[in-house]
């Protein structure tokens, strides 16, 4: 009698996957066109024939547990080839969206948030609580509200304390998340790798010197550089929308941070010295901080109008939750900066209330980090790191980091 392995599908996976628009799954015969053409798959794993028969049989944990999925960047190549219009690269992309649904907790929010109205709803509760924190503030302060009189100053809407005291609360929720999230997701691909579990229950990793000098800073060269997007064919203008708005994001992050230091930390420590906001037009922290909105704005619509062409052209499709990012992005890159030129006219009756908008918006967008798409920055980073890492300990080159008290360490 022949040996053999039962498979039981995991139907809600599929269901999930063909909802969150792969719902071609099914046409694909295996022909393996996609991974001959795909200028990022390898020889020794290749993507995406095998990830489509997962996909097909419902494997939700091997396709949980392969890091290629994360390595794929949908740029269209293999949609473009197949010869069932199978649309490989959009079936990675509805997988990925169920991974960070899986990974995301609690799982009510990774719900509301993947919809249009959820996104909508959840950037009116923000605005609802930055007006209710103001309007407590303004008893404290004295000031006049809700629009304080006098010139446009939006630190007597909402001073900087209670500002850090929403958006630092919200940062460490999000990171929280984010760390749970990205460690479940790491113990998975090392399974899924062959890799194992180490004596202590959980999968291998480096010590954390290691892990940032050997296989971090290499992988973040690589994404700042946007080396593998540079590779798409079908697509290849989407890195140049994709470099522009992440490095406006790092600029912004930057600007934010020193911002924090300039305003908040000295402007108290020195109230008279002029170290408060708003900032000087030529500060060299309010100019790279209008860089960065720019860049952000001008991305963000790149990224809108090469999908509305691909998408026309049969290339890829955009999901729902590809559009809702886009416009979250979009509208807080709009909102801030006409926040500043409402600021600079003086016009307090729109200036306010543009600038309330923009603090949703803010809040919402650092809240979808690990819920919605956005959440590829974390997932595709882990990914491009574990790579390296999973090579040097096939090739034996890598060390786990991990000792236990008294034991030689040869026994490791």
């Amino acid at each position: 009698m022949s040996e053999y392995t039962k498979i039981k599908p995991d139907l809600d996976f599929v269901k999930g996957v063909m909802d969150a628009g792969g719902d071609t799954v099914n046409r694909c015969y295996q022909c393996a066109t996609c991974s001959i053409v795909c200028p990022l798959s390898t020889e020794d794993s290749p993507f995406p024939r095998k990830e489509m028969l997962w996909a097909q049989w419902g494997l939700a944990s091997k396709v949980s547990g392969d890091v290629d999925v994360w390595l794929c960047h949908q740029c269209g190549d293999c949609s473009a080839y197949c010869p069932r219009d199978a649309k490989p690269g959009d079936v990675l992309g509805a997988i990925r969206a169920n991974a960070i649904k899986y990974y995301a907790e609690p799982k009510s929010l990774a719900n509301l948030l993947s919809t249009s109205k959820g996104i909508i709803s959840t950037v009116i509760a923000s605005m609802v609580v930055v007006l209710f924190v103001a309007l407590i503030w303004s008893f404290v302060t004295g000031e006049s509200w809700p629009i304080p009189k006098g010139t446009v100053e939006y630190h007597k809407f909402l001073s900087v304390i209670p500002i850090d005291i929403i958006y630092l609360s919200l940062a460490g929720f999000v990171a929280w998340v984010s760390y749970k999230g990205v460690t479940r997701f790491w113990e998975d691909i090392s399974k899924g790798a062959g890799l194992g579990e180490s004596y202590t229950g959980t999968a291998p990793r480096p010590a954390l010197g290691p892990l940032f000098k050997e296989y971090v800073v290499p992988a973040v060269k690589e994404i700042l550089a946007h080396e593998r997007f540079k590779k798409c064919g079908a697509a290849a203008e989407r890195a140049q929308g994709h470099l522009w708005t992440l490095w406006a994001f790092i600029i912004l992050f930057i600007v934010t941070n020193l911002a924090m230091f300039y305003a908040d930390i000295l402007g108290n420590l020195f109230p008279n010295s002029g170290f408060h906001s708003p900032l000087a037009l030529y500060n060299p922290i309010k100019i790279l901080g209008n860089i960065g909105a720019v860049m952000l704005i001008a991305g963000i619509w790149m990224l809108k109008s090469m999908r509305e062409q691909k998408t026309e052209e049969g290339i890829f499709k955009s999901s729902a939750q590809d559009w809702n990012l886009i416009w979250l992005i979009f509208a807080v890159g709009v909102t801030g900066l006409a926040a500043e030129i409402f600021r600079l006219i003086g016009i307090r009756i729109i200036a306010y209330p543009t600038y309330w908008l923009h603090l949703g918006c803010v809040a919402t967008l650092f809240l979808a980090l690990p819920f919605t798409k956005f959440a590829h920055l974390l997932y595709r980073t882990t990914a491009y790191v574990f790579q390296r890492y999973a090579a040097d300990v096939k090739a034996g080159e890598a060390g786990f980091g991990m000792e236990l008290p008294g034991e030689p360490e040869e026994e490791h």
